[in-house]
């Protein structure tokens, strides 16, 4: 693939994720703020409206508000980038790592920008509870994470790479 539709097709997969993200918290902000928890799907999947200073499940919440920017959007914006900037310049990526280098970055753009937006905050509205296990309050973009964290499991498991002697 040439480099221009290698750079059109990151930027548009990386666009329409941030978009759903976006989407989602923005309905979320509109729907749920200041209501109790909403439950569906037999209390399988609850809705809740909260805004997180902290990262993913809140980590780094308790930290102060100088050490958060400099965490959670200086160092995650330039992480971002180096990871753009890793795709488009790596010749031979695999499918499953690119698939989760996308997942990344529009979990990560998503988030950063809703945090420029929302004074250092994501909007998180999302817990699953299903045969015991309940997650934390999450978010799309969270989601995009995870699901990048599982591709990339997947790849060092199952994709085996020759051996060269």
């Amino acid at each position: 693939m040439n480099l221009i539709k290698k750079i059109i097709l990151i930027v548009v997969a990386v666009f329409c994720l941030v978009g759903c993200d976006l989407t989602t918290k923005h309905i979320a902000k509109n729907e749920l703020k200041g209501q109790a928890v909403q439950s569906y799907l037999g209390g399988n999947l609850k809705l809740f409206y909260i805004e997180n200073s902290g990262g993913m499940l809140s980590i780094g919440e308790n930290l102060s508000e100088g050490l958060k920017f400099v965490v959670f959007q200086v160092f995650v914006a330039v992480m971002l980038f180096v990871l753009l900037y890793y795709m488009i310049r790596k010749k031979n990526l695999d499918i499953l790592q690119a698939i989760a280098f996308v997942l990344f970055l529009g979990g990560g753009f998503g988030n950063l920008i809703d945090r420029l937006m929302n004074n250092g905050k994501v909007v998180d509205f999302i817990i699953l509870e299903a045969f015991g296990f309940r997650t934390g309050i999450f978010n799309i973009a969270d989601f995009y994470v995870t699901i990048g964290i599982v591709f990339l499991i997947a790849q060092i498991i199952f994709i085996r790479k020759p051996h060269t002697s």
